[in-house]
């Protein structure tokens, strides 16, 4: 339930201020945050709304998609893009790729191990950049610095007690090494 509270308060800001903007940069970097942290736990959802779990529904970019049909809740999509993309990349290191664990399209059923990551990889790369995307086109400076910095805090904190969250963080480095070389 966590998801929604923060979801609503995050929708609340975005509407009560136009979009997060309207109310000064601490409403904009509120409203990114409060999304994040809903889009960490969004996905799991899906379990409860008899969708499966690992729907597809749920674990790709549609969330953040539909954020960005209205200008007011761009800081909500760059959020929940962020939120979902470190819940996604959690994901790539289940215990096993099978069953469970698998991605479940609407009508279709679970699309086995293979097709289960390069979904779960595919969605984490589009959520992950649409979110940074979003977010520096509508804020720069010190509130874009700001917002990333705790959007990273939520994500670090999250994948810390996250199953697979160690190896998540580890492929962050990695990749965070690669590209300053």
């Amino acid at each position: 339930m966590s998801a929604l509270m923060f979801l609503l308060i995050a929708v609340l800001l975005a509407f009560e201020t136009g979009g997060g903007e309207g109310g000064g940069p601490w409403f904009l970097i509120a409203t990114v945050v409060s999304a994040t942290a809903a889009g960490i736990k969004l996905p799991d959802l899906d379990s409860r709304l008899r969708l499966g779990h690992r729907s597809a529904l749920l674990h790709g970019v549609l969330p953040p998609f539909v954020a960005l049909l209205d200008h007011r809740t761009w800081a909500i999509a760059a959020g929940l893009g962020f939120g979902i993309g470190f819940h996604l990349v959690a994901d790539l290191f289940p215990g096993q790729m099978r069953g469970f664990a698998t991605i479940k399209l609407p009508l279709w059923g679970a699309i086995g191990a293979g097709a289960s990551y390069l979904w779960i990889i595919a969605n984490a790369a589009g959520t992950l950049l649409g979110g940074l995307v979003v977010l520096t086109f509508i804020a720069d400076g010190s509130v874009l610095a700001i917002a990333l910095a705790a959007v990273s805090l939520l994500g670090v904190a999250y994948l810390l007690r996250a199953e697979g969250g160690l190896w998540a963080l580890m492929m962050f480095a990695i990749l965070g090494w690669l590209a300053t070389r």
